[in-house]
This record gives structure tokens, C-alpha cells and sequence, in this order.
């Protein structure tokens, strides 16, 4: 068998994010039951029975074998994020079996945050693409088919009110693809809005304010964990998500130029009570526990961004639907000769 130093990057295996938080909770496990670090993670990894697996991972227990510290050996493994590692290599001095369950704790909020932002733009790009398509459909579909299979009015008069009707039917379907078009432009607006850590309208503060709530929990677990507050804005630069990233990332050139933390944390982005609440900390700890709190005022803001954001997208596919379908169904029963003369005759008979 070759080597773990042959093997190429594309023939290692795959490990899955929830693979990972699996390993850390596995090593706290062991930790919890008095093993040391270094026996913890042999053990993890010599029980994984996917050959492969335990080939890739074997570098980690060359390096516990040559006396490494745990977080190298950790980061031996190839696997883990450079935050997951900044909070493992802090808890070398605060303690590892904290450091390990805050780094099992960073990947599955991203985990979480990952698969609920994925869950709800595939709603709302199926909700948004059902309402541009239907206008879309009965503009060059339903309309030129009702215009085909509907035998115009025999009289002059009854001709004209025909014309008239579908000219009403034509300019509206294309008042509705315009009004598509209008909301497009608004989204591509928005999204630029987004990038730039700008006001965005509350519909969308899902994503800013979930992305935040992310980025907070993250620097108050890393802090905890005994990372300074510029490693902590170093890293989350890289690896927060969405509006978090540049929020993090404006903080750390601040810091980097020597201003006070509690200065360089006032940054875009930001509400006036958050911004009030991080100018007052004292110390790292307390700055943790303030991130903790801002990080729950954000979720809750981003749960309920989240249901306007989903409603909303709802009511404007029905109002689109209803509208397409009311046009149709208008001009089809109006000039269908067999449905007028059935209800016809159906008014005769009363």
C-alpha cells in the first residue's frame, strides 16, 4: 500500500463536514473520560474502520508519534478549517477539551447556516422562477393558443370588442413581464447592496442578519477559547459568511492599525443597540458574552426575516398565477363559442 506522502489530493477521501464534527465530538468524548489528548485522537482515528479514511488521517499520529502538540497533529489531518485550527492551537494554553467541543461548535453552526441559507434560496428561486415564468408562458404560449383555437365575432361590432379585449389581455401579460423585469433589476440591486454591507430593504435582512449572528457566535466561541481578538478578526475575515466577512474584515485592519478593539468592533453593519453594547465591554470575556447576546438578537431577526422573506415570495407567485390564469380564463369564456352558447342556453332554461 503507498503511502499517506504519495497519495495525491484527488485520491483522498472525501470527509464531510459532518463527518468532522463527528471526529472532535469523539475525541471530547474520550477527553470527558480522562483519556489524554494525544490517546484520544489515536483512538478516534485507529477505530475508523474505511481504510482509506484511517490512510489519509494517518499523518496525525506520525506527528503525535514525533511529540507534535495536539493541534498540529490536528492539523496534520488536512480537514479542518484554519479557524477550527486557530481555536485548537489557543486551547493549548486554556485547555483542549473546551477548545475541541468550540471547534465542534464552529463547524456546525456553519454546517447550519449552510444548509438553511441553501433551503431557503432554493424556495425562493423556485417561488421567484414559477412568478417569471407565468407571465412568460401566457405571453407566448396561452394567449397565441387561445388567438388559434377561439373563432373570432361574426359582427362588425362583436369583432371590435374581441380585438379590443385581447389587446387588453396582450398589454397587460406584457405590464406583468415588465414588472418581472422591474423586480430583477431591484434583486440585482440588492444583491450589490448586500456585497457592500449597505441598508438593505427588511424583506432581506434574512441574510444579513443571519450572517451575522454566525459571525458573532463564532468570535464569542473562539474567544472563550482563548484566541485574541485580533486572530479571532484575522480569521473570521476568511471564513465568516456573507456580510459577516467584510464586517470581520474591517475590524482587523483596524486593529491593525493599532486601534482600541472596542473602537475598531463599531464597523458598517451594525445596529445602534450593538453598537452601544460592543463600545462598553471591558475585557475579552465580557466581549464574548456581549457577541453572545448579539448573536441571539440576530437569529431571532434572522427567523423572522426569514418568514417575510418566504411569505412574501409566496403572495407575489400566487397574485402572478392568479393574474396569468385570470387572463385566460377571461378571454377563453368570453369568445369560446361553445361555452357561450352553453351558458346560453343554460340562461334560457331559468
Amino acid at each position: 500500500m503507498k503511502s499517506s506522502q504519495t497519495v495525491l489530493p484527488w485520491q483522498r477521501e472525501y470527509f464531510s463536514p459532518g463527518y468532522k464534527i463527528s471526529f472532535l465530538n469523539a475525541v471530547h468524548l474520550r477527553l470527558q473520560a480522562g483519556e489524554s489528548v494525544g490517546n484520544a485522537i489515536t483512538s478516534v482515528i485507529q477505530a475508523e474502520r474505511n481504510a482509506a479514511k484511517q490512510r489519509d488521517m494517518a499523518p496525525a499520529l506520525v506527528a503525535l508519534e514525533q511529540g507534535e502538540s495536539a493541534a498540529t497533529a490536528m492539523g496534520q489531518l488536512g480537514f479542518f478549517d484554519a479557524t477550527a485550527l486557530a481555536i485548537l492551537r489557543a486551547g493549548e494554553r486554556s485547555g483542549m477539551r473546551d477548545a475541541i467541543q468550540t471547534a465542534a461548535a464552529h463547524l456546525t453552526l456553519r454546517q447550519a447556516w449552510l444548509r438553511q441559507h441553501a433551503l431557503v434560496l432554493f424556495i425562493l428561486g423556485n417561488e421567484l422562477l414559477s412568478a417569471v415564468l407565468t407571465p412568460l408562458l401566457l405571453h407566448l404560449e396561452i394567449l397565441p393558443w387561445i388567438r388559434d383555437h377561439i373563432s373570432p365575432p361574426a359582427t362588425a361590432e362583436a369583432l371590435a370588442a374581441y380585438q379590443h379585449d385581447m389587446a387588453i389581455a396582450e398589454n397587460l401579460t406584457l405590464g406583468m413581464l415588465g414588472l418581472t423585469a422591474l423586480m430583477v433589476l431591484f434583486g440585482v440591486v440588492q444583491a450589490l447592496r448586500l456585497g457592500r454591507m449597505q441598508a438593505l430593504p427588511r424583506v432581506l435582512l434574512f441574510f444579513s442578519d443571519g450572517a451575522m449572528a454566525v459571525g458573532f457566535r463564532l468570535a464569542a466561541a473562539m474567544l472563550s477559547a482563548g484566541v485574541r481578538v485580533e486572530q479571532v478578526a484575522q480569521e473570521l475575515a476568511a471564513q465568516a459568511p456573507g456580510w459577516s466577512r467584510r464586517y470581520w474584515a474591517a475590524v482587523h485592519a483596524q486593529l491593525q492599525r493599532a486601534i482600541e478593539p472596542a473602537q475598531a468592533l463599531l464597523q458598517t453593519g451594525l445596529y445602534t443597540d450593538e453598537r452601544s453594547l460592543l463600545a462598553n465591554h471591558g475585557n475579552a470575556r465580557q466581549l464574548a458574552d456581549t457577541l453572545r447576546v448579539l448573536a441571539d438578537d440576530r437569529q431571532q431577526r434572522a427567523r423572522r426575516g426569514r418568514d417575510l422573506l418566504l411569505v412574501g415570495a409566496t403572495v407575489l407567485t400566487v397574485t402572478y398565477i392568479f393574474m396569468s390564469l385570470g387572463i385566460a380564463i377571461w378571454i377563453y369564456m368570453t369568445y369560446n363559442n361553445l361555452l357561450s352558447a352553453g351558458l346560453d342556453a343554460l340562461g334560457n332554461g331559468f
